[in-house]
């Protein structure tokens, strides 16, 4: 008598790849454990095999799959052939198989549209006279029938529905992990749901039906939890089944905030929908008002980095500071060292090598080497001109600001030329607004047909004008540091959303984080702030990652409150308090 699918030992399988097939990329690595859906432990690391796959010589891994698997050369450099990788799987199927000989081994993958090709490919490779050795099921198949109101089925969806947590970065061991314990979940359902309890019964039952169509969004959180919801401010965090956090978040109404994820057709980002597959629980934090939610919002993502906040966590940023001369950096503010904090990565390394740039050029009038043009233009040499193009960007650049390039120094020509573009920038931006307030927009949209997008191609106008980009960016970056240094001693007071009474919001900031909260009287005074004396130097390096962030929050609701028409007031010390029209102002350039 064949087993049941409860005690079928089969091979969890799952490989990471440079490509969606073998004939745009090559394998990475390749992983599988012998399980079974009765065992009490299906789901934990033991007894899997991963093996990281050699690349052909001319291969190269590309940089979006290293930042989502992790896997650079350097992980590779104990890689087997991927010969030996077949022959591998073989034997562990050998050891899976208690039929007779000849038989198939059963392949259970998450996504097998994606790893059968590669399989397929071994097998022709290596074993190409052989009958194919693997019976593949996909628990995506069987979960597209058995859940076809989800609102996402990957990998990372499905298990943590059932409150399994998949690591953020795609590697064989863990999704061999995950297709285990999926397995077992799907095995249950079969059963419960259709009787399904063999094999032969399942591969008959996929070939009989089709995938329902998707007729409304089920989620897996009870309505009644986020119904109960305040409609108040503050700061609610997602959990999966089991408690573990998914996502925190801020609101001006908890209700209204969190119930509108929940509609049947929220238009929500990849990410989101997949944290709303698992998120089965809810729990909530009030607070004052909604700027004082968004810096406990802040604040908590870096303290717990929950997995689907992508925006505020910490990762791998750092900050830095640079030299006058835009080409050294330091971990702290000197003397040497005045500009910043600056978020460290492609900015700070197309900063110095513009200053670079500028004081080779001011020199000697040269012209750039491509390595040195690329980093000015932020872009890897795949995505950028080429040489001649890029040099001719480069000198058509000179020739428009030649005479503030011979005058200033680099950190002056970079200030000021970004001001004069930023200046520009506002002034079209006004000029657009005025234009589409003004235009006929009667004709029916729907009956338009959209334009294709226009293929980039590099001109040296186009390098002249990237360059100019970089710059205007930069120097905006450097304006909101500054700022970002005046607002983390200050006290900010600011009327209700709501008015009910004589009342007005305050926070007061110290060292960058909130050191009182509360309401005030209307027509209170300003209160200076406890650090208005700080020096600027002192102040720079106060703020690491987490009060960089905070400030950068709190800058985004001050925008807010001030377009609602509230009246605010911003006091850096005794003497200094800017209203709204000064803190208006101020915010265009920041």
């Amino acid at each position: 008598m064949s087993a049941t699918l409860l005690d079928l030992k089969i091979l969890a399988l799952d490989c990471q790849a440079t490509g969606a097939n073998p004939a745009r990329g090559h394998l990475l690595e390749m992983g599988w454990s012998q399980t079974r859906a009765s065992l009490n432990h299906v789901g934990s690391n033991s007894g899997i095999q991963v093996y990281p796959v050699r690349l052909p010589a001319e291969a190269a891994i590309p940089r979006a799959v290293q930042r989502i698997t992790g896997i650079s050369q350097e992980t590779l450099k104990n890689a087997v052939s991927s010969k030996m990788v077949w022959q591998h799987l073989l034997a562990a199927a050998g050891g899976t198989v208690s039929a007779p000989r000849g038989a198939v081994c059963p392949v259970v993958i998450h996504f097998a549209r994606f790893e059968e090709p590669f399989l397929r490919e071994l097998h022709r490779q290596n074993s190409p006279a052989g009958r194919f050795p693997f019976q593949i099921i996909c628990t995506h198949e069987i979960a597209v029938r058995l859940l076809p109101d989800l609102p996402r089925r990957g990998i990372r969806a499905i298990a943590g529905y059932y409150g399994h947590c998949v690591p953020e970065l795609k590697r064989s061991g863990d999704h061999v992990v995950a297709t285990a314990f999926i397995w077992q979940k799907m095995v249950h359902l079969l059963n419960m749901t259709c009787g399904i309890t063999k094999l032969n019964q399942l591969i008959d039952w996929l070939a009989a039906t089709r995938p329902a169509g998707r007729s409304k969004r089920a989620f897996s959180m009870s309505p009644q939890i986020r119904q109960q919801l305040p409609d108040k401010p503050g700061i609610y965090r997602m959990l999966r089944a089991g408690g573990d956090l998914l996502y925190i978040g801020k609101a001006k109404s908890l209700k209204r905030r969190v119930n509108s994820y929940f509609r049947q057709k929220a238009p929500h980002a990849e990410h989101i929908l997949e944290m709303l597959t698992q998120a089965r629980g809810l729990n909530f934090t009030l607070s004052g008002s909604a700027l004082e939610a968004a810096i406990l919002e802040t604040d908590e993502i870096k303290r717990l980095s929950p997995p689907y906040n992508i925006a505020l966590r910490r990762r791998q940023r750092r900050l830095v500071y640079c030299s006058r001369d835009l080409g050294r950096h330091a971990a702290l503010a000197q003397q040497d060292f005045p500009v910043g904090p600056l978020p460290a990565g492609k900015l700070t390394e197309a900063l110095a090598a513009f200053g670079l740039w500028l004081r080779e050029g001011m020199e000697i009038a040269g012209d750039p080497d491509s390595s040195m043009g690329y980093s000015v233009l932020a872009r890897p040499p795949e995505y950028a001109p080429e040489i001649d193009c890029l040099i001719k960007g480069f000198q058509i650049f000179r020739q428009h600001h030649r005479s503030r390039l011979n005058n200033q120094t680099p950190l002056r020509f970079l200030t000021g030329l970004g001001a004069k573009l930023w200046q520009e920038k506002l002034v079209a931006a006004a000029l657009a607004e005025i234009d589409a307030d003004t235009q006929n927009t009667a004709a029916d949209l729907d009956e338009q047909e959209e334009e294709p997008a226009a293929t980039h191609a590099w001109t040296p106008e186009a390098v002249a004008g990237a360059i100019e980009a970089m710059i205007r960016h930069s120097a905006h970056l450097i304006r909101r540091t500054r700022w970002f240094c005046l607002l983390s001693e200050s006290t900010l007071t600011w009327t209700l959303a709501a008015q009910t009474g004589p009342k007005k919001n305050r926070v007061v900031f110290e060292n960058g984080a909130v050191a009182r909260q509360g309401k005030v009287k209307e027509g209170a005074k300003p209160m200076p702030p406890p650090g208005y004396a700080n020096s600027f130097r002192m102040r720079q390096n106060n703020i690491d990652l987490i009060t960089y962030d905070r400030m950068r929050v709190v800058t985004t609701e001050l925008r807010r409150i001030l377009s609602e028409g509230r009246n605010m007031e911003l006091c850096l010390g005794p003497r200094v308090t800017l209203g709204r029209q000064a803190l208006i102002k101020a915010l265009r350039w920041v």
